[in-house]
């Protein structure tokens, strides 16, 4: 049988990052008003925009880093 609420969650995953955040809490919440989503998926959404934004800042961190190492290694050549 098909489950709506199931589609309904990988329809707001996908949009996670394609759409502003706010938009993607108040397609939730309008179903969640429908009945066809619960507490617990709204909650679901909101912890995955969270480790979007984790996962990015994680990615620039590594990113400033090996930026960081490129310079130093590069100097070191030039002092050898």
């Amino acid at each position: 049988m098909f489950d709506v609420s199931e589609f309904l969650m990988k329809t707001l995953k996908g949009m996670i990052g394609n759409y502003p955040d706010f938009q993607v809490r108040e397609y939730a919440a309008n179903w969640y008003a429908k009945g066809k989503l619960t507490e617990d998926h709204l909650a679901e959404i909101d912890i995955a925009i969270e480790d979007q934004y984790k996962a990015e800042q994680l990615s620039e961190e590594t990113e400033e880093s090996i930026q960081e190492e490129t310079i130093i290694d590069l100097e070191e050549t030039k002092v050898e």
